[in-house]
């Protein structure tokens, strides 16, 4: 599979395993198409490709280390991910390899984990859970793209971005209700 190619389809992204820096990227029919490297305390990961070689990685930039901007081993932008100020999901802005803006909203005011994706031309992704709420991989997820609007690299890319501004929308929660 190509990863760079325009992709519409579903995607599977299991959570992290607690001792395996590495997680596989499936189609529904299981085979792999690609691989995250997650590195825990930098909040940094890698896509590798089927063979393992390094396609894209991300490192947090900004003052607060909050801006998500996934790029090619030679420094080529696939995927921008800007947390919105109040509203971490929902005022983000997110900018594709093209330059194309696309539009986020949490997609269930009770879960953090449900998100939907849309450009001019209407919905054109969904990003759902695959596992329950209070498991050890509440950020499992199923990547459905309904139009090719995205490459499968810049969905896995994205999806990765946005598990870690969810997890830190958790920690400053987290924080927040240990403090008071």
């Amino acid at each position: 599979m190509d990863l760079r190619a325009p992709y519409a389809g579903v995607l599977y992204l299991p959570d992290k395993d607690f001792m395996n820096p590495n997680t596989p990227v499936m189609l529904p029919d299981g085979q792999v198409v690609a691989g995250v490297g997650w590195h825990t305390w930098s909040q940094r990961f890698e896509v590798l490709d089927a063979a393992g070689g390094l396609v894209a990685e991300c490192r947090p930039t900004g003052f607060f280390r909050k801006r998500f901007t996934v790029r090619t081993p030679d420094g080529r932008p696939i995927v921008d991910v800007l947390p919105g100020s109040w509203r971490a999901i929902n005022g983000a802005a997110i900018t594709l390899a093209n330059g194309q803006p696309l539009g986020v909203r949490q997609a269930s005011m009770w879960s953090d984990r449900r998100f939907e994706f849309s450009t001019a031309q209407g919905l054109v992704g969904r990003i759902n859970p695959t596992t329950g709420t209070f498991t050890f991989h509440p950020d499992s997820y199923a990547f459905e793209l309904f139009q090719p609007v995205m490459s499968a690299l810049e969905a896995i890319c994205l999806a990765q971005a946005l598990r870690l501004v969810v997890r830190g929308m958790r920690q400053a929660r987290n924080s927040a209700s240990a403090s008071t």
